[in-house]
């Protein structure tokens, strides 16, 4: 299980394994295509960045992939928010 933070409020976002991405509260929320996150309904969330970070740059709207199957929760505690990356035309994903 990889943590990641929103890229620009650096708020606790929550988790990815493999492929499945999870909330805070280690609800499965999401699948990655590559560093492309997309919610279980194929809405885009974000990109990966520098493996510990998700957000969108400004703008970005990537192709859906099908609806994925929903994976089992898991049981983790939400980790602690730390300082964002503050990078210009980036956006929290909503999640």
């Amino acid at each position: 299980m990889t943590p990641v933070w929103k890229i620009k409020s650096g708020k606790f976002a929550g988790w990815y394994s493999n492929d499945a991405l999870y909330d805070a509260q280690g609800r499965h929320v999401g699948c990655l295509a590559g560093t492309s996150a997309y919610s279980l309904d194929g809405v885009f969330l974000g990109e990966i960045h520098e493996a510990q970070w998700i957000g969108s740059p400004v703008g970005m709207h990537r192709n859906h992939p099908p609806p994925q199957i929903k994976a089992e929760n898991v049981a983790h505690a939400p980790l602690p928010d730390r300082a964002g990356l503050g990078l210009p035309n980036w956006s929290d994903p909503e999640f």
